[in-house]
């Protein structure tokens, strides 16, 4: 346990010193941070995430026809349900004992059969609507561009029509329990 200690206090900053891009301060997007595609999405894992920990919605990033579906923490499929397991208490001394040890197999394989919640899996996600928008005359666009930037949590949809551009953007904003659509034309 202790070279691992060692190892973590001496490599841990120089990892953060290496994630740190001192000569750009004002360095705008980090492109590994950004998904970027050239079409709208057609199925549901296509559309682009946003969310805030309570809302979400899924993008599709339609020109003519766009699709934004919602969800809602408490919106799932099954109905309400204790995931506590009553006897789990029991087990943790005995799953301490093994990773002192180092048998971190036998601890992860009695953690998985006495500790974690019973069922082990979950209900899932059920989106509560869609909000359709139509946009007459959008069907021949050029420089179309969908974005998801990680860094932000937001999502955009930028396209042309003739000399228009065209601007669409998507957030979840924690502090005002909101999606939001953002949407502009110049």
């Amino acid at each position: 346990m202790k070279p691992l200690v060692l190892i973590s206090v001496l490599f841990c900053p120089l990892f953060q010193v290496s994630c740190n891009d001192s000569s750009n301060p004002e360095k705008a997007l980090n492109p590994s941070l950004v998904l970027w595609y050239d079409k709208p999405a057609v199925k549901w894992t296509e559309a682009l995430p946003v969310g805030n920990g309570r809302l979400g919605a899924m993008v599709y990033g339609g020109t003519e026809k766009e699709i934004v579906q919602f969800n809602e923490e408490t919106l799932w499929t099954g109905q309400p349900h204790n995931y506590a397991n009553s006897g789990a208490f029991q087990a943790l001394s005995e799953i301490r004992q093994l990773l002192w040890e180092g048998k971190q197999v036998e601890a992860q394989t009695l953690g998985n059969k006495e500790f974690m919640s019973l069922p082990l899996g979950q209900f899932n996600y059920q989106p509560f609507g869609n909000l359709l928008l139509d946009f007459p005359g959008h069907k021949k666009t050029t420089n179309y561009k969908r974005k998801l930037d990680l860094e932000n949590g937001i999502t955009s949809i930028n396209y042309e029509i003739g000399e228009l551009k065209f601007k669409r953007e998507v957030f979840a904003s924690a502090p005002d329990q909101a999606v939001v659509t953002y949407m502009e034309a110049s």
